[in-house]
């Protein structure tokens, strides 16, 4: 028991301090429940796309596997779209 909770606790501690990363608003707590059970924050966040091409993602993440309900997946793509813009050039 102690050797589990010795593994996870480092776990838990670097999910919380990449959640921080995110910027407030609605649709944070999905992204740290929906994208993390997969992968590190670190890859959403370092992602740059417009509206559809962040809908194009959440729709690829939910055809390998990502779970939640249509609702939720736009406001993810929303959250995503207004708080990790395209690079405009």
């Amino acid at each position: 028991m102690k050797k589990a909770a010795a593994i996870l606790i480092p776990v838990f501690a670097s999910s919380m301090l990449l959640a921080q990363d995110l910027p407030d608003g609605d649709g944070k707590k999905l992204v740290q429940d929906v994208c993390s059970a997969c992968h590190g924050l670190d890859l959403v966040t370092a992602q740059r796309l417009d509206k559809g091409g962040w809908q194009d993602l959440v729709d690829r993440m939910v055809s390998l596997g990502a779970t939640a309900k249509e609702e939720e997946l736009k406001t993810i793509a929303a959250y995503l779209s207004k708080n990790f813009p395209k690079d405009k050039k």
